[in-house]
């Protein structure tokens, strides 16, 4: 069954633009204000504008303008501030995030960024445009049967368009959910996505169901219609001609017309610009022909005012009334928050977009890129490049550092460079890293090597035996001659170096330069290069352990630099590293680059201590406290039972090391010297001293340390069983001395030192 019984029955699409005589305007001007809407909206919306720092950005990251601007002092993006912009304003500025920005940077992603943008502009001022139109012009209490089909499509068209471009546009702006809620773009993005959202259900609504249901209502008022009803505007408006044949009438001057027969009204329009049904008096009047024209057309009668057309009533009406002025609500707020975007903050003037030392650092690395590639290749692969942190940044010496430049480098560059990059230069942008790990045992190695070392202390062994060896690894006293580190103190990167300011440690100890690398100081590996060989096997010792097989198995997929710079447990690993244990943070515990807390036991003395009361360095925690921060480390893996038990029987290898094999063999060595059976003049001239150096030096260690990671062969093969073999030898040598009276002297022993030479 047909909704309509004739086709010239169904109201028209055109009856979409019937409005009272009151709220008439001419079409010229309808479309000259449409046309400069659409223009205004679209050449404010592609204005350029210039990306600014905002006070913020200095607080939250600490650092200047540089980090993110090619300026000192703001100017241009580089790709560091794109990607902090992206990454949600937050610092450190998560890797990947910094990778994206690096593979978005290709000419083809650029590319369609621009058509995806461009496209996403042209249907948001299209469909604001319309919408706006409709509520000024036309309003929507007049639309009373439906929406054009050619509306519809547009509309439709626009917003399908806005949501494919803008999946893609968040896509390319936006990393992950947290990119909304931590910080001040992304809750404006949601809150336009949101209020987006609601837009597209409600004109889905209403082109749709609403739609459908205000056709079935006109029709149906339609039919009560009749050809004797008074002549209203009404009534005119439903005579529209068209392709079916049906009557077309037009208003002149309160007088309607039949202009159905008329050869220049063919389908109710007049050569497509006039339509039938409605009130030409204003278009008739300045048109070339004037009224004379209507002489020739039916006059059927005067048009009644007293029955102006009144807003339909009917609730399907209502309701796309209600839901129009919604959408019109819906569409401010989003202008609303491109607007609050855009210009709601005060930012900071314009800048240089150079900079000086960005172009002195760019010289660097011309130079450096011939003399030493691998060198520069480490730099451009750093975080440090993508973060825009070039040469002077760290090598530059200031004003007050001139005692520190490097003269020889003058000849080559004006610009001073300092001989030996520091700690205090790392603290311009890491001061709690440099703060913790000042307080660490790390940093005062030099002093503990040699308070405690006897090799050192009574100059057993030469220069070029510690220069190459002990220092390594503990550090020299950096000495400065005319503006160059002096031979044997450089070159060092010992984690305790004394610098020429005075600062102490190098951080390229375990972040090797220029790289810098985060995932390498979080691997054994960086640790491994110090503390291994027979006195200190933990890299040894941690690759045999249950937690070193994890890492040889799957190492290489965990994620060593999540974008929160929160390095979890569970998530990004699934066994610790030396790193992970002592360094890193856990649930309750922060991350510190102090190596001495977490630490219950002084397991490298001689007799195992608490580390308060070690004395070359005495910690100045409470060792309960760091128990329990190690502890909770663990739990993160394991049970608290587990924890507890393992912690006990460390304990008990501790006490079993200090009763059974050290306390009774320094006992042994007291009653020796007492009894000048041994001679105090030097130590290592006597095989005894030997044996005893290396029961607690070596297999003593080893036992505790073995015992302290899990490792069993280091506990037991390497430690209590040499330590056995060992103390018994130790003990076969005490008697032949207590009963001869004497012990042998080693009258040659190469390599000592001058023993007029200071320490350092």
């Amino acid at each position: 069954m047909r909704l309509f019984p004739l086709d010239r029955d169904r109201p028209k699409d055109a009856d979409l633009f019937r409005y009272h005589p009151k709220k008439r305007r001419s079409d010229k001007r309808m479309k000259r204000f449409f046309l400069t809407v659409i223009l205004l909206l679209a050449m404010v919306s592609s204005a350029q504008q210039v990306l600014e720092a905002r006070e913020e950005y200095a607080r939250n990251t600490g650092k200047g303008c540089v980090l993110c601007h090619t300026g000192e002092l703001g100017g241009p993006l580089t790709d560091a501030g794109i990607a902090y912009m992206r990454g949600g304003y937050r610092y450190p500025i998560p890797p990947s995030v910094l990778e994206k920005v690096a593979a978005f940077s290709t000419g083809s992603i650029q590319s369609l960024r621009f058509l995806f943008g461009m496209l996403h502009l042209l249907a948001a001022v299209i469909l604001a445009g319309a919408i706006f139109y409709i509520h000024i012009f036309v309003g929507p209490r007049q639309l009373t049967t439906g929406i054009p089909k050619g509306e519809r499509i547009l509309g439709l068209s626009c917003l399908a368009t806005l949501l494919v471009t803008g999946i893609f546009l968040t896509w390319y702006r936006i990393d992950g959910w947290s990119g909304f809620f931590h910080h001040f773009f992304g809750r404006i993005l949601f809150a336009k996505i949101l209020l987006f959202t609601l837009l597209l259900a409600s004109a889905l609504a209403a082109v749709t169901i609403v739609h459908a249901r205000m056709q079935t209502s006109a029709a149906k008022q339609h039919h009560r219609k009749t050809d004797s009803e008074t002549l209203t505007l009404e009534s005119v408006s439903t005579r529209t001609g068209g392709t079916d044949g049906g009557p077309a009438w037009i208003v002149f001057e309160n007088a309607v017309f039949d202009v159905t027969e008329s050869p220049k009204w063919k389908h109710g329009r007049h050569f497509g610009k006039h339509t039938a049904g409605a009130d030409l008096t204003q278009a008739i009047a300045s048109a070339p022909h004037g009224p004379e024209v209507l002489e020739r057309v039916k006059r059927i009668g005067a048009l009644q005012q007293s029955s102006d057309p009144k807003p339909s009533t009917r609730p399907v009406h209502r309701i796309f009334v209600w839901m129009a002025y919604t959408n019109m609500v819906l569409i401010l707020g989003i202008l609303g928050c491109v607007a609050l975007w855009r210009w709601g903050f005060s930012a900071t003037s314009a800048a240089p977009a150079s900079s000086p030392q960005a172009a002195a650092a760019q010289s660097c690395v011309d130079c450096h890129r011939k003399r030493n590639p691998g060198l520069v290749a480490d730099w451009e692969h750093s975080i440090h490049a993508k973060l825009g942190v070039g040469c002077l940044k760290c090598h530059q010496a200031g004003p007050d550092r001139s005692a520190y430049v490097a003269k020889a480098h003058l000849p080559h560059s004006p610009t001073p460079i300092e001989a030996v990059v520091s700690p205090r230069t790392c603290a311009q942008c890491h001061p709690k890293q440099v703060q913790d790990f000042s307080r660490s045992k790390h940093a005062h190695t030099v002093d503990i090597m040699w308070k405690i070392d006897a090799w050192l202390k009574q100059g057993l062994n030469n220069d070029i035996e510690r220069e190459s060896g002990c220092y390594v690894c503990h550090g020299t006293v950096v000495t400065l001659v005319d503006g160059k580190p002096m031979e044997g103190t450089w070159p060092n990167v010992g984690i305790g170096r004394i610098n020429p300011d005075g600062s102490k440690g190098s951080c390229s100890s375990c972040h090797t330069r220029h790289r810098f690398s985060v995932a390498e100081a979080r691997k054994p590996d960086a640790c491994g290069q110090c503390h291994l060989g027979p006195d200190h096997p933990q890299i040894e010792i941690f690759t045999e352990s249950k937690h070193g097989g994890i890492f040889r198995t799957e190492g290489d997929r965990w994620k060593w630099t999540p974008d929160d710079g929160q390095w979890l447990a569970g998530r990004d690993y699934r066994s610790p590293t030396c790193a992970a244990c002592h360094m890193s943070s856990a649930p309750g515990v922060a991350s510190s680059h102090d190596v001495t807390e977490r630490l219950s036991w002084e397991t490298q003395a001689p007799l195992t201590v608490r580390p308060s009361d070690f004395q070359p360095f005495p910690a100045q925690t409470d060792w309960q406290t760091e128990r329990r921060k190690m502890e909770t480390v663990c739990m993160q893996c394991h049970s608290e039972q587990w924890t507890k038990a393992h912690f006990a029987r460390f304990d008990r290898v501790v006490s079993l090391y200090n009763e059974t094999y050290y306390l009774p063999a320094q006992t042994v060595m007291r009653f020796l010297y007492e009894n000048k059976l041994l001679t105090e003049a030097a130590m290592f001239d006597e095989p005894i001293e030997w044996e005893y150096y290396e029961l607690w030096h070596h297999e003593g260690r080893r036992a505790r340390m073995g015992a302290a990671m899990m490792a069993p062969d280091y506990a037991w093969w390497h430690g209590f069983y040499e330590l056995k073999h060992r103390y018994a030898a130790f003990t076969k040598e005490a008697r032949t001395i207590a009963e001869t009276g004497h012990s042998p002297i080693y009258d040659v022993f190469p390599g000592k030192a001058d023993p007029q030479a200071a320490r350092p």
